[in-house]
């Protein structure tokens, strides 16, 4: 599954079945946030494939409003595969890792950390939202961040 990505050139893909529904080449969340905005109908059968590169909790909980039930990735956080167990997503990671980093790569994924007290995924949308506001706000330029459209159709998607 995973060599998918590489064939694609994608950091994210997103099947029904054999029916590639989604592809992007974005890193983070972006991918999940711009397949809710411009597929919010494609989740309501609830039998969705993700292949991504990352999945963090983060990740993990965008997932479950998706209507997501089997991701494959590389790389998973310990928190991620709790999360997967409680909300039943059939997780396949090669890596487990203790917590996704910050790009950085000095600490903690900020939208990690802003997901940790909660494994409700609409509770996690929020936090992821006002994560991404916080991180915008002290940027002077918004590049290859989430969209604000992303940010702004979120809220209104009910699975």
């Amino acid at each position: 599954m995973l060599r998918l990505l590489e064939e694609e050139n994608a950091a994210c893909l997103i099947y029904r079945g054999e029916t590639l529904l989604h592809r992007s080449q974005s890193i983070g969340v972006k991918p999940l946030l711009e397949f809710m905005e411009n597929h919010p109908e494609e989740s309501e059968e609830h039998d969705l494939l993700l292949i991504d590169k990352v999945i963090g909790k983060a990740a993990l909980l965008l997932s479950v409003l998706l209507g997501i039930k089997t991701i494959h990735t590389p790389v998973a956080s310990k928190a991620a595969v709790e999360a997967a167990k409680i909300h039943g997503v059939m997780l396949h990671a090669e890596t487990v890792v203790p917590y996704i980093t910050n790009r950085e790569k000095n600490g903690m994924c900020p939208l990690e950390q802003s997901v940790l007290d909660t494994n409700d995924p609409q509770v996690a949308l929020e936090n992821i939202r006002a994560a991404i506001r916080i991180l915008m706000a002290g940027k002077k330029t918004v590049d290859n961040d989430i969209s604000f459209s992303a940010l702004e159709a979120a809220p209104d998607f009910h699975p």
